[in-house]
């Protein structure tokens, strides 16, 4: 059954029940849409905009029931050349319904496309193993980390600077009072003034994090949960995911019963590295961190895939710091501090006890 309970005025349009309808040419459709309406006058002014769009791609013309009918009293004709008459008049129906249905589809790709531009002008992105340095218009920075997305809008800093995020970035944001500048990700939004701050927003990990490193910045949960939040310089605020019961059996650390956040300080190491936001220095930080949780940072930056043979190995936990290692060179490091065994294939690395 089609819910047709989000349908704009061009999914109407397109509908071919719904066009009969406009057409007037089919009774049991009018009935139908006729009981539609009253059921659902929610969307009365989204059929009505949807008839009128069929009002005008059919050239203003009445419902082609009543045209039939005046045709057919205008002509004394003899049955057969009447029947005859009837034919050719459903295979111009037939046409014209053809005709509004490719109108209908034209008409909803450029709408569709249009409504793409407005919304979204650039994307950026990187793929697994890959950085990238972005200039915006109003003069912020932004490092893109690997496997990332940032989205921005065609009108990004007329009256609005905003931006969508999948992944991991680095903002260091130029400051303009008059146009706050605006993070979205899938779990929460962030507003700020002129500030740098490190934003890790992954769909697939099971947590999402933001570190300020100066100014001011206020977050919002997505689903609403914490209110709005406020971060000062060398906080960050991680937010945990609700995850269904199947996939909390596969992560060893404590999983929330309900989505939580925690405020605390980033990790800063003995040379002044925070470790949060190594990865724009090009390094990657490990610090006290199990080998489940260091996979996917190992996945990202060398484009691999992991595997882990025995869940005993999940939990071994590592520091260490890499730069210009190779994956062999890395794995190789780790097995300075914990014994495994590991086969790399193509992309693919699997690791064994």
């Amino acid at each position: 059954m089609i819910d047709r309970s989000r349908f704009d005025a061009e999914d109407f349009l397109v509908d071919n029940t719904f066009q009969l309808y406009c057409a007037g040419t089919d009774r049991l459709c009018s009935e139908y849409w006729e009981k539609y309406i009253k059921a659902h006058p929610e969307q009365t002014t989204v059929i009505a905009e949807a008839k009128r769009l069929y009002v005008i791609l059919s050239g203003n013309k009445r419902p082609l029931n009543n045209q039939l009918e005046t045709f057919k009293e205008s002509f004394d004709l003899p049955t057969k050349t009447i029947k005859l008459q009837r034919n050719f008049t459903w295979l111009k129906i037939a046409g014209v319904l053809l005709l509004m249905a490719c109108a209908g589809l034209v008409y909803r790709n450029y709408s569709l496309q249009k409504a793409r531009e407005n919304v979204q002008a650039k994307v950026f992105t990187t793929k697994s193993g890959e950085r990238k340095k972005i200039m915006l218009p109003d003069g912020t920075t932004v490092l893109l980390n690997a496997k990332s997305s940032l989205a921005i809008g065609k009108e990004f800093n007329d009256k609005l600077r905003e931006v969508t995020l999948k992944g991991e970035a680095y903002f260091d944001v130029v400051h303009n009072k008059n146009k706050p500048f605006k993070v979205h990700t899938h779990d929460f939004n962030i507003n700020v003034l002129g500030t740098a701050f490190n934003v890790k927003a992954y769909p697939d990990e099971i947590t999402s994090e933001a570190t300020l490193i100066r100014g001011l910045i206020t977050m919002e949960a997505i689903n609403g949960n914490g209110g709005t939040i406020t971060l000062k310089p060398s906080q960050k605020v991680t937010f945990y995911k609700e995850l269904a019961p199947e996939a909390k059996e596969k992560i060893l650390k404590p999983v929330p019963a309900h989505p939580e956040i925690t405020i605390n300080h980033y990790t800063l190491i003995k040379d002044s590295t925070i470790v949060e936001t190594a990865w724009t220095q090009n390094r990657i930080e490990i610090y006290d961190q199990d080998f489940d949780e260091i996979k996917g940072i190992l996945e990202k930056w060398y484009n691999v895939e992991i595997t882990f043979t025995n869940p005993d190995i999940e939990k071994y936990r590592f520091t260490a710091t890499f730069s210009r290692e190779t994956i062999d060179q890395a794995l190789k490091a780790l097995q300075d501090v914990e014994y495994f065994k590991y086969e790399i294939k193509g992309n693919q690395v699997i690791i064994s006890k």
